[in-house]
């Protein structure tokens, strides 16, 4: 292939002028495209959770997350926002695009060998040998990662969604056969491990098959600058929220041990699964569609109400069905061994109520460039949480959840209202557009709970399976009860026949 020609073919993941033609469609189809595949990457999450559930115990989990807490920490510096930089940026060309590959690769490096490093720290601080070579297997995943970031940018900059979705399904399948395979010939915690680490190095594997995007030998570029200064208040960011919510799981693991933190991290993690399984993709599609909009205030305000609405229309009806039914979803998931993480469950359901339309202020803060902005409410976030964990630590796990609640809520309108500073988008407005989500989804827990409380002496499937009707019965019709929530129901109706119909 010629110098000329391989350029040209490059150039196609660079531009991105043609989106705006078709802004609209390309959003919506590519948000209900990637939530399908996030369907079936969680429909194989929750089997294999249920599997290795029954074949592992709560220390297994325990002992991970003691590792990963720390580590994932530090594996935060591996990007340092350069592949968020990359989608966010109007124009961007091959030496810019290969310099920040090479600076990938080589942080990722030194974050493995400090990884790697802090190895016999952990013993030391946790008394537990074991975590060496844990720490050891994840220092190897987080270099290999690195040769996928900027292969994965170019592609959410696309908005190849249902090629991102195919690689994290097969990605998800391979690590979770791996997984399963190991766990049933007792390799215990090391099962959790592998299914964690190969899931990225598969990943990385397909992108560099879908994306025919290569490297130039470029290691030093003048034109990068912006895109350093733009990551850094983005890691800037990350590294204290990660901190900050990563502080229970280290408090835990310290004053009460692997057995609470596995019961604690496992019920946070199926809490957080189906929501993620709905925010990450609805974000991937927004950050890039809202960068692209925002010169133009009016239509950024219009497309960010769209978005909080659909967010808050699927995420608040399951966050409070999960709620109402946690202990009958951990007795089918994960079996009775992991009965006392019911309480947990629906404590922390509190907080993750609000938590995926809360933080589309962070989206706001990248697709505008206010990456500064973004640190500085970062530090400030995190000393409301910080604080919140230390003082619930006193009333054991359930007291951090409880605690943790208090200050999500308690934050909620003043990061709002500095987040849209700037903007078009108001606070009122925020919550005007999830005030027939909030209040519906109430309703609708009132009567799962109703349900449940009368007819307790049911199996725990068939609860389950009549507390899906009761909600998709109750939620629904309320919004179809007044001139008003018709009209929003059916804003949210359209853009579903919009991912279905064809250019």
């Amino acid at each position: 292939m010629s110098e000329f020609v391989r350029k040209k073919s490059y150039e196609k993941w660079f531009t991105k002028n043609y989106l705006k033609k078709d802004l609209k469609s390309q959003s919506v189809r590519g948000g209900f495209n990637t939530i399908s595949g996030q369907l079936i990457s969680f429909a194989l999450t929750i089997s294999s959770t249920a599997i290795l559930g029954r074949l592992l115990t709560p220390k297994d989990y325990g002992l991970v997350a003691m590792v990963t807490a720390i580590t994932g920490f530090i594996s935060i510096f591996k990007d340092l926002g350069l592949s968020t930089a990359v989608i966010q940026k109007d124009e961007i060309d091959q030496p810019q695009v290969s310099a920040l590959f090479w600076m990938n690769i080589l942080i990722s490096s030194v974050i493995a060998l400090v990884i790697a490093a802090i190895g016999p720290l952990l013993v030391y601080f946790y008394h537990e040998e074991r975590l060496f070579y844990i720490t050891i297997v994840f220092s190897v995943s987080v270099l290999f990662t690195g040769f996928s970031l900027q292969h994965n940018a170019l592609m959410n900059r696309q908005m190849k969604f249902k090629n991102l979705s195919f690689i994290s399904i097969i990605s998800t399948t391979a690590s979770i056969a791996i997984a399963i395979l190991m766990a049933y010939n007792n390799w215990g915690y090391w099962a959790i491990v592998a299914s964690m680490i190969l899931t990225p190095v598969f990943s990385t594997i397909l992108l560099w098959m879908y994306c025919d995007w290569r490297p130039d030998f470029v290691f030093r570029d003048y034109n990068i600058r912006s895109y350093i200064k733009f990551g850094a208040g983005i890691t800037g960011f990350d590294l204290i929220n990660y901190f900050s919510r990563n502080v229970d799981n280290v408090l835990i693991g310290k004053f009460i041990g692997p057995q609470a933190l596995g019961l604690y991290s496992k019920a946070y993690a199926l809490l957080l699964l189906p929501i993620t399984q709905l925010r990450t993709p609805l974000n991937s599609v927004a950050l890039p569609a809202l960068s692209t909009l925002q010169k133009e205030k009016a239509k950024f305000k219009e497309f960010y109400e769209k978005y909080v609405l659909i967010l808050s229309f699927f995420s608040m009806p399951v966050v409070v069905y999960l709620a109402v039914f946690s202990k009958e979803i951990i007795q089918i998931v994960l079996g009775d061994q992991w009965i006392a993480a019911s309480k947990i469950f629906q404590l922390l359901a509190i907080s993750s109520f609000i938590q995926p339309v809360s933080g589309t202020k962070g989206v706001v803060m990248i697709s505008t460039g206010e990456t500064k902005k973004y640190f500085i409410f970062g530090i400030v976030n995190a000393v409301f949480i910080i604080c919140s964990f230390i003082i619930g630590l006193n009333w054991g796990i359930e007291g951090i959840a409880v605690s943790y609640a208090i200050a999500n809520y308690l934050i909620l309108y003043p990061s709002l209202k500095y987040a849209f500073g700037g903007t078009d988008i108001t606070v009122a407005a925020f919550f005007k557009t999830i005030s027939f989500p909030v209040v519906f989804s109430f309703i609708a827990g009132m009567a799962m709970f109703a349900f449940r409380y009368y007819l307790q002496y049911w199996s725990p499937f068939a609860l389950l399976i009549c507390g899906i009707f009761i909600c998709g019965t109750v939620y629904l019709t309320l919004w179809n009860s007044s001139e008003r929530s018709r009209k929003k129901f059916k804003e949210v109706y359209q853009l579903k026949n919009t991912f279905f119909n064809k250019k």
